[in-house]
C-alpha cells in the first residue's frame, strides 16, 4: 500500500539523520533536507509551535484534487516534468526550457500544488489515519527542533509525495524530469520515484548550489544551468550523489535565444547600467524568512551604486524590478522605495510585461547584490558586478564569479569604473569567466569575436 510505504519512508529518513549524525546515506541526507529552513513560511513561523499545529489541522481538512488538474498531457509518451507552482506563464517556461534541450516534444508535466488534497473517500480515510500517525510520531521531535516550521510543511509533504506516486502510476510515466529541487521534500521525493522505477533527472536552478541544492541525492542525472556551478560539485562531494552531470543553459533561453543570436546585441548602450532587485524591502514588509541580512545589505549595495550616479552624472540607471514589485497592489511602495535612494539621479523603473531577460542588451553594465539574473547575463554574454550580501561578504563559489564580486564601496567603485570601460570581450577575458557556447556562437555573429 502507497500509504504505509510512504509513511515508512517519512520515519526511515527523519531518523536515520536524527540517530546516525555521522552518516551520508541518501535516507540520512533526505532527512537532513526535509527538517532543514525553508522559505516555504515566514519569519514569524519558522519556529513557531502554533504553525505546525494548524499545519497538522490543515491536511485533515484538505479538499478534493482531480488527476486532470495535477497532471497536465500535451502528446503521447512516458516522458514528463514535475515542478511546484502551477501558472501558465510557469509552465509554458518549462516546456519551453526543456523541450529547447532535449529537441522533441514532452509528454506532460505534474505540479506539486496540485497533489495536496484526495482524489477518492477511501484516499482521505487513509490520509487522516497516516497523518495521525505522523502527528504522534513528529510531536517530540517539533519540540526540540529549531525549524519548527519545517516539520510543520511534513504534513503536506506526505501527501503530495503519495499522490504523485499515484499520478506517476496512473499515467505510466517512465521519466520523469524534476524542477524546483530546492524543495526540501525533493531528495525523499525522488527516493520513493526510484523504487518504484523511475528514472529521475534534477535539474538546478542558476543560483550557487550551496544556497539550496548543496543536498541531491537518488537522481540518475543531474542538469546544472550554469558552468560555474561546476566547480562547486567538487566541495559537495559527499551530499551531491550524482555521478551523470549535464549542462544546460537557463530556463528563460528558449524566450530569449532568438533575440540575441540575431545581429549585434554586445557593447550597445554604453554609458548605461541596469540595477536588479531581490525586491528585499517587499519580502521584509510581507514577513518572509530572512536570510543573510538582505534587505540591510542590498539597501547597501542602491546607496553606494546612488552616490557613484552622482559623481558621475553622465550615467544613466535602469531598475529592473523583481516580479513581487510589479504587482498593482506595491506600484506606490516600489516608486517611493526607489525615490528614496535614487530621487536625484537620472533613472528609469524598467515597465515593460516581457522579462527582463529580453533586454540585457538595454544597459552595459548590471549590477546587483545578488541575483540569479547575474547568472543569466553571464550565459548570454553581458557584462555585471555583485556585491554579494554586503560589505559582510560572501565568498561564491569560483575565483572567476568572486573577479565580478565587489567587496567594500571601493572596490564596487572601482569593478564599475573598470567594466564600464572594457569590451565584452575584455570583460571576460579579465575574470577569466567561462564563455558558454551560446554566447561563442553569439559573439561570432555579432562579429565581435
Amino acid at each position: 500500500m502507497v500509504y504505509f510505504k510512504v509513511w515508512l519512508l517519512f520515519i526511515r529518513t527523519i531518523f536515520s539523520f536524527l540517530l546516525f549524525p555521522e552518516s551520508n546515506s541518501k535516507y540520512h541526507l533526505s532527512g537532513k533536507k526535509l527538517l532543514s529552513l525553508t522559505f516555504r513560511y515566514s519569519e514569524k513561523n519558522k519556529n513557531s509551535f502554533r504553525f505546525y499545529i494548524r499545519s497538522f489541522i490543515s491536511v485533515l481538512f484538505g479538499s478534493r484534487i482531480y488527476m486532470k488538474n495535477a497532471c497536465h498531457i500535451y502528446t503521447s509518451g512516458t516522458t514528463f516534468f514535475y515542478d511546484n507552482d502551477f501558472s501558465i506563464k510557469n509552465e509554458k517556461a518549462r516546456v519551453s526550457h526543456i523541450e529547447y534541450f532535449l529537441k522533441r516534444k514532452i509528454s506532460g508535466s505534474v505540479w506539486k500544488d496540485r497533489l495536496n488534497g484526495y482524489f477518492t473517500v477511501v484516499d482521505k480515510l487513509l490520509q487522516v489515519i497516516f497523518e495521525i500517525g505522523l502527528f504522534v510520531t513528529l510531536s517530540p521531535i517539533v519540540l526540540f527542533s529549531k525549524h519548527k516550521g519545517s516539520v510543520g510543511l511534513i504534513f503536506s509533504e506526505y501527501i503530495e509525495l503519495v499522490n504523485l506516486l499515484k499520478v506517476v502510476k496512473e499515467n505510466e510515466i517512465k521519466t520523469l524530469y524534476y524542477y524546483s529541487i530546492y524543495e526540501k521534500d525533493s531528495n525523499i521525493s525522488s527516493i520513493a520515484l526510484q523504487s518504484e522505477n523511475i528514472k529521475v533527472i534534477k535539474i538546478t536552478s542558476l543560483t550557487p548550489l550551496r544556497f539550496w541544492n548543496n543536498i541531491i541525492v537518488a537522481a540518475n542525472g543531474l542538469i546544472l544551468c550554469d558552468m560555474n556551478q561546476f566547480d562547486e560539485l567538487n566541495d559537495f562531494k559527499e551530499t551531491i550523489q550524482v555521478k551523470n552531470i549535464m549542462v544546460w543553459g537557463p530556463e528563460t533561453i528558449a524566450d530569449s535565444a532568438g533575440y540575441y543570436m540575431e545581429g549585434s546585441k554586445y557593447d550597445t548602450n554604453k554609458g548605461v547600467i541596469g540595477f536588479y532587485s531581490t525586491a528585499s524591502y517587499l519580502r521584509t514588509l510581507q514577513g518572509d524568512i530572512e536570510q543573510n541580512n538582505m534587505k540591510r545589505n542590498e539597501d547597501l549595495v542602491k546607496s553606494y551604486l546612488a552616490e557613484y550616479l552622482k559623481e558621475h552624472k553622465n550615467i544613466k540607471l535602469v531598475i529592473f524590478p523583481h516580479p513581487r514589485e510589479k504587482k498593482e497592489n506595491v506600484k506606490n511602495n516600489v516608486i517611493d522605495h526607489y525615490k528614496v535612494f535614487f530621487n536625484d539621479i537620472q533613472y528609469v523603473i524598467y515597465e515593460g510585461t516581457s522579462s527582463s531577460s529580453r533586454h540585457f542588451d538595454m544597459v552595459d553594465l548590471g549590477v546587483a547584490m545578488y541575483s540569479s539574473v547575474i547568472y543569466e547575463r553571464l550565459y548570454f554574454g553581458f557584462k555585471s558586478v555583485m556585491m554579494p550580501f554586503g560589505e559582510e561578504g560572501m565568498k561564491l563559489p569560483g575565483d572567476a564569479i568572486n573577479a565580478i564580486c565587489a567587496n567594500s564601496k571601493i572596490d564596487l567603485f572601482y569593478k564599475i569604473e573598470m567594466f564600464l570601460n572594457a569590451s565584452v570581450l575584455e570583460y571576460f577575458n579579465y575574470t577569466g569567466l567561462k564563455k558558454s557556447v551560446f554566447m561563442i556562437e553569439a559573439l561570432k555573429l555579432s562579429k565581435n569575436e
